[in-house]
C-alpha cells in the first residue's frame, strides 16, 4: 500500500507538470527542481509510517449502513497506511445540503456518496477531483464498469465519480395475495390496463391493490413509459410537455378515486418508507419501489415477495437512480491518493458483489455478471435476475445540470398538488412544471 500511494502521488505530480507544459506555460529548470523536491518530500512523508486519515460520507442507514461499515472495516484491516472513517449523513437530500455547507466552510470530506442528480451541482462549481489522472497513472481498467452506469460518472468529459449504489424502480408484489385473488403469482401486471385490473381484484376488505409514493422518480418512470423524458434534448426544459406528462397523473387520480390505490403519508423518503410499511403490513398488494429495497423487503415481509418491471403504457424506459462515489477538492495529494485506494477497494468486483447481494443495488461491473458468485446469487434469489434485466431499459442519460435538483423539487411539488387537490388538473400541473422549470434556465 505504501508503495502504491507513492506511485500515485508521483504520477499526479508528473501529470500536473505535463498539463502545465501543454497549456503553453514554460516549465523552467527552477520550477522543475522545485516540483521534483516537492514530489520527493511527499513520497518521504507517505513512507514515514504515519497513517493517512480520511472521512467518507455516506447516505445508508439500517442494514445497508451496517454493510457500508463492514466494507470500510475490511479496507482498514487490509493495510496499515490509510484509515477511513465512515460517517452517515442521513438521506441523499440531507447529505447534499450538508455537503454544500461543508464546502462553503472549507470542511468537506475527501470522499462522499452522493445521489447522481447532485453531481452536476458540485462538478459545475469545480469542486470534484477528476479521477482520470489516477486511472491513467496505473492503467486502471475503468472499462469493467457497466457502460450505462459509467456514463453517469462523467461531467464535460471529466471522470468525476465511480458507480456504486445504482438502482432502478421496480414493482414488488405479494405473491400470496395474488394466489388468493385468483391471479398467476408469476405474472405481475405488464401494462397500465393490467395494473388497474389486477389492483381491482386485489382490493378487498380495507386493503388496496397498489401503492406508490407521490415522488418525482416514480412519476418520471411512468412518464418515460408513456414516451416522455425528464428534460428535452436541449436540456433547458421538460421533456414531457403533453400526454406523456398528464397520463401518469390521470392514472393515479383514477386509481385513487376508485379506491384501488393507497397514498402513503409523508413526503420524499418518509413517503417511500410508509409505502414499504403498507406493503409489508398487508395494506397494499403491489408497490413501486427502488430495486435497492429488495433484500430489506424479503427479510421484513412474512409472505413471498415477487418482482416485476414497472408496468408500461407504450414502452419500457426508466430513469436509473441511486448514487455514485465522489472525491472532493481541497485536500492534500496524499489524502487524494489514499481516497483513490479506498475507491478502488469499495468498487472492486468482490465488494460490488457483496454490496449487490446484501442490498438489491445493481452489480456495477461486467466481471460481477460473469462470476460464479453472481450465478450462485441468482440461483438463491431469482428476483435479483429480474432486477438486473431492467438495466437494459435504463438507457436515458439524465443531463447533469446544476438546475436538476431544483427541477426535481418542482416536479414533486406539482405532483402532490395535482393528486391531493381535486380541482388541480394534470394539464395545469404539467403546464406549471413547464413554466417553472423554464425559469431555472
Amino acid at each position: 500500500m505504501r508503495r502504491k500511494l507513492a506511485i500515485v502521488l508521483a504520477a499526479g505530480m508528473t501529470a500536473g507538470l505535463l498539463a502545465g507544459c501543454g497549456s503553453g506555460e514554460s516549465a523552467g529548470t527552477k520550477d522543475t527542481a522545485e516540483a521534483a523536491s516537492s514530489q520527493k518530500g511527499t513520497q518521504a512523508q507517505t513512507e514515514s509510517g504515519e497513517k493517512v486519515n480520511i472521512e467518507f460520507w455516506h447516505c445508508m442507514g439500517s442494514s445497508n449502513g451496517e454493510l457500508i461499515q463492514e466494507i470500510v472495516d475490511s479496507f482498514n484491516a487490509s493495510q496499515d497506511e490509510v484509515v477511513v472513517k465512515a460517517v452517515h449523513q442521513g438521506s441523499y437530500t440531507d447529505a447534499g445540503t450538508k455537503m454544500q455547507a461543508a464546502l462553503a466552510a472549507g470542511e468537506a470530506p475527501v470522499l462522499a456518496q452522493m445521489e447522481i442528480g447532485m453531481l452536476g451541482i458540485f462538478a459545475d462549481a469545480d469542486q470534484l477531483v477528476d479521477l482520470q489522472k489516477f486511472v491513467d497513472a496505473e492503467g486502471y481498467d475503468i472499462g469493467d464498469f457497466m457502460p450505462g452506469l459509467l456514463d453517469a460518472s462523467y461531467y464535460n468529459d471529466a471522470l468525476v465519480a465511480l458507480p456504486h449504489s445504482r438502482s432502478v424502480p421496480v414493482l414488488y408484489y405479494n405473491k400470496d395475495r395474488f394466489k388468493e385473488a385468483g391471479l398467476d403469482e408469476n405474472k405481475p401486471p405488464v401494462t397500465w390496463d393490467e395494473l388497474k385490473e389486477d389492483s381491482g381484484k386485489l382490493t378487498v376488505e380495507g386493503t388496496y391493490g397498489y401503492s406508490c409514493p407521490l415522488d418525482q422518480w416514480y412519476y418520471m418512470s411512468l412518464v418515460m413509459n408513456a414516451g416522455g423524458t425528464i428534460f428535452n434534448e436541449q436540456a433547458n426544459g421538460i421533456g414531457f410537455d403533453g400526454e406523456s406528462g398528464t397520463k401518469p397523473l390521470y392514472l393515479w387520480k383514477e386509481m385513487i378515486e376508485d379506491g384501488t390505490m393507497h397514498v402513503p403519508s409523508g413526503q420524499d423518503y418518509n413517503s417511500s418508507e410508509a409505502c414499504r410499511n403498507a406493503f409489508a403490513g398487508g395494506t397494499a398488494a403491489m408497490v413501486m419501489q427502488s430495486s435497492a429495497q429488495l433484500k430489506g423487503l424479503e427479510k421484513t415481509c412474512e409472505f413471498q415477495v415477487g418482482v416485476g418491471a414497472i408496468p408500461k403504457d407504450t414502452t419500457l424506459s426508466y430513469p436509473a437512480g441511486g448514487s455514485n462515489l465522489l472525491m472532493f477538492k481541497g485536500h492534500t495529494e496524499e489524502e487524494e491518493a489514499a481516497g483513490w485506494e479506498f475507491l478502488k477497494f469499495m468498487t472492486d468486483t468482490e465488494n460490488a458483489l457483496k454490496w449487490a447481494n446484501g442490498t438489491g443495488y445493481l452489480p456495477t461491473r461486467q466481471s460481477c455478471m460473469e462470476s460464479d458468485t453472481f450465478k450462485k446469487m441468482i440461483e438463491e434469489d431469482p428476483n435479483l435476475q429480474i432486477i438486473v434485466d431492467q438495466v437494459q431499459y435504463s438507457t436515458y442519460k439524465t443531463p447533469f445540470i446544476p438546475q436538476y435538483q431544483e427541477a426535481k423539487e418542482i416536479f414533486a411539488n406539482e405532483i402532490q398538488k395535482c393528486i391531493l387537490e381535486d380541482n388541480y388538473t394534470p394539464e395545469q400541473a404539467v403546464e406549471s412544471m413547464k413554466d417553472r422549470v423554464a425559469k431555472l434556465f
